[in-house]
């Protein structure tokens, strides 16, 4: 539905999805290899979309290095961290060694967060559905409400956002707070934080659901999953708005490059049969 408007597009990823990609398939992949990131294609602009955490952080700090040089003023945020409900005494005790580094152990709330007016940023959670304010919703930063109507940061403020999210409008969000588990037994830990990541580059699993006019696609070596380079490129309306890095045509074939039942059910509804009886 996304490419409907592009049937050679359409073709390829139909073919890539079954496992049946022809030497013209490749041959349109290799046409949109990158070899400058000009244009809508540029460093920041884009979205790139990687295979691993480590790539997207990664290309993350590159953009965030490329304004720090261009002079642009970066506000670090650091989450309000307490340890709540614990049997132990918790007086004066290092909260780096009680909460996990791993974004995903904390409710999807970062420790340190840098932002900027925009900065291109996706949210970390679900907080206003019908209006498309989701999880993994894609924006820029428009402006920075500081507390107490400030006009800058004091200390270690933590401010709520105005982002445009594009077809669903400007919105303001507002810093949230989440409770997980501590390490060492010290029970629960409450974060109050933003909800957002910055959003230069996604992985190819936070990127299902979401579609994009233009994309920056990973198709190398790198890639280690059945599906991933379907989801990426699947993600992008046209193939005029995709370009690829490290394309590496053997992670897109392989001896069992789709699931036959899956695909045999496809060929099923195509003909119009009825289902068989279950056993």
């Amino acid at each position: 539905m996304r490419q409907r408007g592009d049937t050679s597009f359409a073709d390829l990823l139909n073919a890539l999805r079954v496992g049946e990609l022809k030497g013209p398939h490749f041959e349109l992949l290799m046409t949109k290899t990158l070899k400058e990131p000009t244009g809508e294609f540029a460093l920041n602009k884009a979205i790139r979309i990687y295979p691993t955490r480590k790539m997207v952080e990664d290309h993350n700090n590159s953009v965030l290095q490329y304004y720090r040089s261009q002079g642009i003023r970066i506000y670090k945020i650091e989450s309000q961290d307490r340890i709540i409900d614990s049997g132990r005494n918790a007086d004066k005790i290092d909260m780096s060694k009680v909460v996990s580094n791993d974004i995903n152990k904390t409710g999807g709330l970062q420790k340190e967060l840098e932002i900027f007016l925009g900065a291109k940023v996706m949210l970390r959670a679900n907080i206003i559905v019908e209006k498309g304010l989701v999880n993994g919703a894609i924006g820029n930063i428009t402006e920075i409400h500081w507390p107490n109507f400030r006009r800058d940061q004091i200390d270690k403020d933590i401010p709520d956002l105005s982002i445009d999210f594009g077809p669903d409008g400007i919105h303001r969000i507002e810093p949230r707070c989440v409770e997980f588990d501590g390490k060492l037994n010290y029970g629960k830990v409450e974060r109050r934080q933003l909800p957002i990541i910055l959003c230069w580059a996604c992985t190819v699993h936070k990127m299902q659901g979401c579609t994009v006019d233009h994309a920056v696609v990973y198709l190398g070596p790198a890639l280690f999953e059945t599906g991933q380079a379907y989801v990426a490129l699947s993600r992008v309306r046209s193939l005029e708005g995709v370009r690829i890095v490290e394309l590496d045509c053997s992670k897109l074939t392989g001896k069992k490059p789709c699931n036959e039942e899956c695909l045999q059910e496809m060929e099923r509804m195509r003909r119009h049969e009825p289902a068989a009886d279950p056993e």
